[in-house]
């Protein structure tokens, strides 16, 4: 279960999550609206209408006081009807402007299509996002990020998709 790259990076994120501190006091909550495209896109192809391109939209509470924890939700679709959605939990750190936000959102999936989506198997998935944020003013954000989808091991195939994330945040 645990002999992929991927898996290692959740329990590392994982760690990560719990052993960072907060180093502020800035209560926000964070809504964002995020556009990825598989890293694997050859063709550059960004068109919304390409079985490669993802919209997704998530929510972030405020941190808590357990380690500056943030609970979440987010839900993605693609252009042919693959969906994904799930509850996660997370935590950004702001740095001189810069928010970091790694979240985990455990995720229910229905593939459709034939994207490389299919390389995932099961419905349940474990999806990992780490974004870097530049505070453009003080509600707005935009960036870039990684995510990573992954069954983590409990079923084969266990192929998973990496896809490349660009961010607008608003914070109230």
């Amino acid at each position: 279960m645990f002999d992929s790259g991927a898996a290692i990076g959740v329990i590392l994120g994982s760690a990560w999550l719990l052993a960072v501190p907060e180093p502020t006091s800035v209560n926000k909550e964070t809504v964002s609206v995020s556009y990825m495209t598989d890293v694997h896109n050859n063709e550059l192809d960004f068109a919304l209408t390409k079985a490669k391109s993802v919209m997704d939209v998530s929510y972030q509470s405020k941190p808590s006081s357990f380690y500056g924890l943030r609970y979440g939700a987010s839900a993605m679709l693609n252009a042919q009807g693959t969906y994904m959605f799930g509850i996660g939990l997370g935590k950004t750190i702001d740095v001189k402007g810069f928010d970091m936000t790694l979240f985990i959102y455990p995720s229910y999936s229905a593939i459709r299509g034939d994207d490389r989506v299919h390389s995932l198997s099961g419905r349940f998935n474990l999806r990992t996002t780490l974004d870097v944020l530049y505070r453009h003013s003080a509600k707005t954000k935009f960036g870039i990020g990684l995510m990573h989808i992954s069954n983590g091991g409990y079923k084969d195939p266990n192929h998973g998709l990496e896809a490349v994330r660009l961010t607008v945040g608003r914070d109230f």
